[in-house]
């Protein structure tokens, strides 16, 4: 208790929300093309490396209003979404992601604006008048067609895609959300979330938060939480609905034809063991949408996605990123390898606990079997396309560092950190500064060696 009182505070202002700032144009009231982050200290980190035109900047989304028709047989979406957000520059031109689809009409404060489209989802808009800095402001998009997919480099096929029984569902970092609804796809635009999706006679429309209604054909869903883009997600099928509660927590499970529902069975006793090593469940609703089909699991807000393939690790880990991925949140994609290795360490403990499988020879096995290619990847910048790839080595980092700082500082950095990070974006940076601080230690060898390094760190920091 007294580590947390004596830091908590100064972590704070370690680990402030980045800030996207005006950007130098020609004309300086056009918002930036890809979001610009700045360091707690005020250095201008610039546009995410991998991926520069994620989001936009001269705004902040405060809310997302997404009212959807789904023809599953036509595979055709009709759409209209209200995003609500402030200006925090003045503004006479700027920008919306969204991939593919037709873009109908656009409105900003109930006005029709211009728009066009620009690159690969590039939504620029230009209101009928320059919207003045620190104002709230409205903007409505109708637009309509068949949804496809987004391709990363290494990742695979992530956002909207069909799935074997007909239906379709949109899941997964780093650019599912805007292969279904226009947003500043950044993750350091957090935003609360609101869909209304109405769906054929015997389809069922699944999304992030609690669903509030279901009427003739219409599903309603409400996430007050703010989300990042990419923990976003929707899914339609036939499916089977389940509601339960687990320690409390409200849990809707639903289930595509040919899903087996053993791996939701096991979301009481997960819940129960990752409560006990992070602390409350942060979000309203928990639960999840299982597929037989051969997809990733992706961790999204309150409501991961689990294909056939999916196991017992499968579901611990996604749901301890609901800590570790979605309360904490990330800065730029990067980081990912940050909260990926804590979730997955999750899964180590989780297995040590219930499976007998102790962390530390599991640990020393599998520094024995790495090779030179294995300790080359360096966990603070794997590469676009290689953010999500790096875990193997992240899991190993994070039981070294419980081994270099003690179990009283470990377990207190795991489980305060993502709730003092609750509403913010952290990266490696924040997390070796916090980490220092609670172990009151210089942690600047072992954090060279283990996440900005590229061979096996030396014998006293394993």
């Amino acid at each position: 208790m007294r580590i947390r009182r004596s830091f908590s505070s100064a972590t704070l202002l370690l680990c402030g929300l980045s800030l996207c700032p005006a950007v130098a144009h020609a004309d300086d009231t056009i918002g930036s093309d890809g979001y610009v982050h700045v360091a707690p200290n005020g250095v201008v980190l610039g546009v995410d490396p991998y991926y520069p035109a994620d989001g936009n900047g001269g705004y902040d989304v405060a809310d997302y209003a997404v009212d959807l028709t789904y023809d599953p047989a036509a595979r055709f979406l009709n759409a209209k979404a209200v995003i609500s957000a402030t200006t925090t520059q003045r503004l006479s031109r700027f920008n919306l992601d969204l991939r593919g689809l037709t873009v109908t009409a656009v409105k900003v404060d109930g006005v029709p604006a211009a728009f066009v489209r620009a690159g690969q989802h590039e939504l620029v808009i230009t209101p009928a008048a320059t919207l003045a800095a620190d104002t709230a402001f409205t903007v409505e998009v109708v637009y309509c067609g068949r949804s496809q997919p987004d391709y990363t480099p290494g990742r695979g096929v992530t956002g909207w895609r069909t799935t074997w029984s007909g239906g379709a569902v949109a899941a997964g970092g780093a650019h599912s959300a805007r292969t279904w609804f226009p947003v500043n796809d950044t993750s350091a635009d957090k935003a609360t979330f609101h869909l209304t999706a109405t769906v054929p006679a015997g389809w069922t429309a699944v999304s992030t938060g609690t669903r509030t209604s279901v009427h003739n054909g219409r599903h309603t869903w409400v996430e007050d939480v703010p989300v990042t883009p990419s923990a976003t997600m929707i899914a339609v099928d036939r499916f089977a609905v389940r509601e339960s509660t687990a320690g409390g927590t409200p849990v809707l499970d639903a289930f595509a034809p040919g899903a087996d529902p053993a791996l939701a069975a096991k979301l009481p006793a997960v819940l129960d063991f990752l409560t006990g090593q992070l602390g409350p469940y942060p979000l309203p609703a928990a639960g999840g949408v299982y597929l037989p089909d051969l997809v990733h699991s992706h961790p999204a807000q309150g409501r991961p996605v689990h294909g056939g393939g999916a196991d017992q690790s499968a579901l611990v880990q996604a749901v301890a990123a609901q800590w570790w991925g979605n309360q904490l949140a990330i800065k730029m994609w990067q980081d990912q390898p940050l909260v990926e290795s804590f979730a997955r360490y999750l899964v180590w403990l989780w297995d040590e606990e219930k499976r007998g499988l102790a962390v530390e020879q599991r640990y020393q096995d599998a520094v024995r079997r790495a090779d030179a290619r294995f300790w080359g990847r360096e966990l603070a910048d794997p590469g676009a396309g290689r953010e999500f790839s790096v875990a193997d080595k992240g899991v190993l980092m994070v039981h070294a560092l419980r081994k270099h700082i003690g179990d009283a500082a470990f377990f207190t950095v795991l489980r305060d950190y993502p709730q003092i990070a609750t509403g913010l974006n952290q990266g490696w940076y924040d997390w070796e500064l916090f980490t220092a601080a609670v172990a009151d230690k210089d942690l600047t060898a072992f954090y060279q060696a283990w996440v900005h390094g590229t061979a096996l760190p030396p014998a006293e920091l394993r």
